[in-house]
């Protein structure tokens, strides 16, 4: 086909599987067979009206272009048919992975659809044609004889931003089987969604992934902006397969203090630290032997916190690797580090074809039609854009901010702007005055009233919504400026769900914000806003933890981080920091932050040593129930004691009857039976007096764990259904967890196992639901025992094995000091372990503690299942 076609156009993307191998050992035979493949292309590319692009073709891959989608896919069919046909030689089998995808394309053939072409075409594997939605929709009517489209379902692609619905071309010709697309969804990760796509960097892709094979620590290095995160992000996508046990994201920049960054990345592979000397060999032990990468972002205020945490990583083995961004080295023995340059820029060019192959142009272009629909770069425009991306030095933020105000500017007001603003800023003063001076111009184009909003937004360090902007400005209703912040891209939206909206400043806008606050004298008003906002955010919780628990948690999670800082910039105010920590002590309990919680309790009773006020007795409260779960009953006793005087004194006739519910939670944890259950009856009875229902369950559900503990079976069942179905009722996952909790242990006080499978893993799901780590290792300990009691022994001690680990992980010995579960794990385990033998009972055990959280669950649940299936 003599004409390249421009437009709406249809792409085929192909390549050929595994040929690096096949050049390294068999070298003339995958000449000959790459020769016979770009044959095979050519020629059915050609008899359907296609034309090759030859220049964006890379090696064994192929770039094709179709005015019409059903030409695209017949081609890609007749491909594939030839190739099965073909004989190949024996060593080098030809393995061709297609995409199709149908977009808008110029003359230069670069594009975001180009790019999602290719990313279909990487989720694929060898023989298979993919097609997107869009080419989905254009060729079903037009499909060769007795082919037919199968639906693969939505996928999130590797550049990390848009869904693609993606289908495959099916045939009796052509092989239908294969493996799951990789996809990142079918791969552990949690690497963060991207709203847009990523543009150029393939030379630093290749480097970075080169220096991850031979180092273990590779730190990307640069002034903020130049995508140090963006570029992290994306090669971990690259590397998924690589890492079989996970790429995990961890996002350092809401901490502040040095000593919670391996906190923060325990959070993120959900391991709990220990207390005390040994507090990281849970997260040694969890990443042992594993082929896990970690990503650590915004490690630059954090530098030394980074270096001793991932010290601590360095010792779990050679195949766990660290891909850290940084404004600086770590300063660790063996580092790689990779200074991340700006991005390519058009030295010289002046045609619009080489203009478009400079990596800062390509950006700029496609955020600005992303900011005004139908922008395209042109013959009128692309010395202009030219000029702006070389006054911005390549730096990708700059530019970004650039082509945001393509909404209202053309190109050369944009580049006349930067040329008078940046006029002083040449001759050397680098990078880092380069993006100060980008965020300048854009802060310096606000108004007056959205420069006063940005500055204070500063003080936000996770997201927020509007209520929140609401307190820290309180001059005047925020919406309309908050807009336009989001418009014009200083403040970024996430949409949690289709009720939920939270706003965000990125890392270096926010940073830069503090300064702006600081110079203005207005740092001390917005920070005692933000104290005050997020004291009453706790406040208003603790208030509603009766009426509206899971709710209340969920809420607290989200804003943790804020809570965090509030508390730091607290410290220095002793009753508001004990105030403020002791609204938030019940959330750290049934959360299972444990480590967290006790600190800032004790700190925050120590600095008030003389107070007598209700926010001391819930303190003490808090701390004690925290360290019931830990198993420290002794020290919670007396703390529930001190918390139980303080509240006579206070008078407040409901803390009162929950703090009797403390201490009969310190007897049974101390395994006092008798004691705690006239504690709780007593407790039960204060309860009913207030005319809450879930006041009253809450009493029956704490009465019911004391029966349970007693074995008294008849007493315990019919409470806990009717506490069941009120939990139910009231949409209160708690109550649900802990009454089938009890029915699973009645279930194993009489000796039918296979029951207590059932209760114990419904109360698994119940507890997670409502985020308690403890109670889940628990159930998942009840399911060990009513496992190896129904004849599943290697199940159980497995799932025992896993539960112990997940204990050591929560810093809690609780269940290793209640006395009725340690006769139950008496009665149970050591008959499996007879049963089976002591070495593969050890293994079964050690196979369990081995697994990783989420692998646990996904076991317990499988378990429970089957058990179901063999009942039926």
């Amino acid at each position: 086909m003599q004409h390249r076609p421009v437009g709406t156009v249809t792409f085929l993307f192909t390549d050929m599987e595994g040929s690096s191998r096949a050049w390294d050992s068999y070298p003339s035979e995958t000449r000959a067979a790459l020769q016979r493949h770009d044959e095979i292309v050519a020629r059915e590319v050609e008899a359907h009206k296609g034309a090759i692009i030859l220049e964006r073709g890379e090696g064994d891959s192929v770039f094709a272009v179709f005015s019409r989608g059903s030409d695209a896919i017949a081609a890609a069919f007749e491909i594939q048919r030839a190739f099965q046909k073909e004989p190949w030689p024996t060593h080098v089998p030809v393995r061709v992975r297609m995409s199709i995808h149908t977009g808008e394309v110029s003359a230069d053939y670069r594009g975001p659809h180009v790019n999602r072409a290719a990313r279909i075409r990487a989720v694929g594997h060898g023989g298979q044609i993919l097609i997107s939605g869009v080419t989905a929709e254009v060729v079903r009517g037009t499909l060769p004889e007795n082919a037919v489209l199968i639906d693969l379902g939505h996928h999130r692609l590797r550049d990390l931003a848009e869904i693609e619905h993606v289908f495959q071309l099916a045939h009796p010709e052509l092989r239908e089987e294969f493996p799951p697309l990789k996809s990142l969804r079918n791969f552990r990760q949690n690497l963060p969604v991207q709203l847009t796509s990523f543009i150029g960097r393939d030379r630093e892709r290749e480097t970075v992934r080169s220096l991850l094979s031979d180092h273990r620590v590779v730190t990307l290095v640069g002034s903020g902006g130049f995508g140090k995160t963006r570029l992290a992000i994306q090669v971990g996508a690259d590397v998924l397969e690589q890492f079989p046990d996970g790429v995990r994201f961890v996002d350092l920049a809401p901490l502040s203090d040095p000593s919670l960054v391996l906190d923060g990345i325990a959070a993120t592979l959900e391991v709990k630290l220990e207390h005390g000397d040994s507090k990281d060999d849970p997260l040694v032990r969890t990443l042992q032997g594993t082929k896990t990468l970690i990503i650590l972002d915004n490690c630059e205020h954090l530098v030394r916190g980074c270096a001793e945490a991932v010290s601590v990583l360095l010792r779990t083995g050679e195949r766990v690797r660290i891909l850290a961004t940084s404004r600086e080295p770590l300063g660790l023995p063996g580092e790689s580090t990779f200074r991340v340059p700006s991005l390519s820029l058009p030295d010289g060019a002046t045609s619009v074809e080489e203009v478009s192959a400079c990596e800062a142009v390509q950006l700029f272009v496609d955020r600005a039609a992303a900011a005004r629909q139908g922008f395209a770069l042109s013959a009128g425009n692309a010395e202009m854009i030219a000029d702006i991306c070389r006054t911005l030095e390549g730096v990708p933020l700059a530019i970004e901010l650039a082509a945001a105000r393509m909404k209202a500017l053309s190109p050369r007001e944009i580049r006349d702007r930067l040329s008078d603003r940046f006029r002083l800023l040449t001759g050397g003063r680098g990078r880092h005055q380069t993006l100060r001076s980008a965020i300048d111009w854009s802060y310096d184009l606000l108004c007056e009233q959205e420069r006063g909003l940005f500055r204070r937004l500063s003080v936000f360090a996770g997201g927020f919504n509007l209520a929140a902007v609401e307190a820290i400005w309180p001059k005047s209703d925020p919406l309309d400026h908050i807009e336009q912040l989001v418009d014009k891209s200083l403040v970024t939206v996430e949409q949690l769900n289709d009720d939920t909206l939270r706003y965000r400043l990125l890392e270096t806008l926010r940073r830069y914000g503090v300064e702006r606050l600081v110079e203005a004298g207005e740092e001390e008003d917005a920070r005692e806003r933000h104290f005050g906002y997020y004291l009453a955010v706790a406040e208003r919780a603790y208030l509603q933890r009766i009426e509206d628990e899971a709710a209340s948690l969920a809420a607290l999670e989200a804003d943790h981080d804020d809570f965090r800082a509030a508390l730091q910039w607290a410290r220095s105010r002793p009753r508001d920091f004990l105030r403020l920590a002791s609204a938030l002590g019940w959330f750290w309990h049934l959360r299972s932050h444990y480590h967290e919680g006790r600190t800032w309790l004790e700190e925050a009773l120590e600095l008030n040593p003389n107070e007598r006020s209700p926010d001391k007795a819930r303190g003490l409260w808090a701390l004690s129930m925290i360290l019931n779960w830990k198993g420290e009953g002794a020290q919670a006793g007396r703390l529930a004691e001190q918390s139980l005087e303080l509240w006579r004194e206070n008078d407040d006739p409901l803390e009162l009857a929950l703090a009797l519910e403390s201490i009969g939670w310190s007897q049974f944890f101390a395994s006092d039976y008798p004691a705690a259950l006239k504690s709780m009856e007593s407790c039960l009875e204060s309860y009913r007096k207030f005319g809450s229902a879930k006041l009253i369950t809450r009493g029956r559900v704490a009465v019911g764990q004391i029966l349970a503990a007693l074995g008294d079976v008849q007493r315990t069942e019919p409470l806990a259904r009717e506490t069941l179905e009120e939990g139910r009722a009231q949409g209160e996952p708690k109550f649900v967890h802990f009454s089938l909790h009890y029915l699973g242990d009645c279930a194993l006080w009489r000796g039918d196992a296979k029951e207590a499978v059932g209760m114990y893993a419904q109360s698994l799901r119940a507890a997670l639901d409502y985020g308690n780590e403890m109670e889940a290792a628990t159930e998942m300990q009840g399911m060990a025992m009513g496992l190896v009691g129904s004849g599943r022994e290697k199940e159980g001690l497995r799932l025992y094995g896993a539960s112990c680990a997940r204990c050591a992980e929560l810093q809690t010995t609780a269940l290793d000091e209640i006395a009725f579960w340690v006769k139950f794990r008496e009665k149970y385990l050591p008959p499996a372990r007879e049963r089976i033998g002591a070495a593969a009972a050890v293994e079964a055990e050690q196979e369990g503690r081995a697994m990783d959280w989420q692998k646990a669950l996904a076991y317990a649940f499988a378990a429970a299942e089957e058990g179901v299936a063999e009942g039926e």
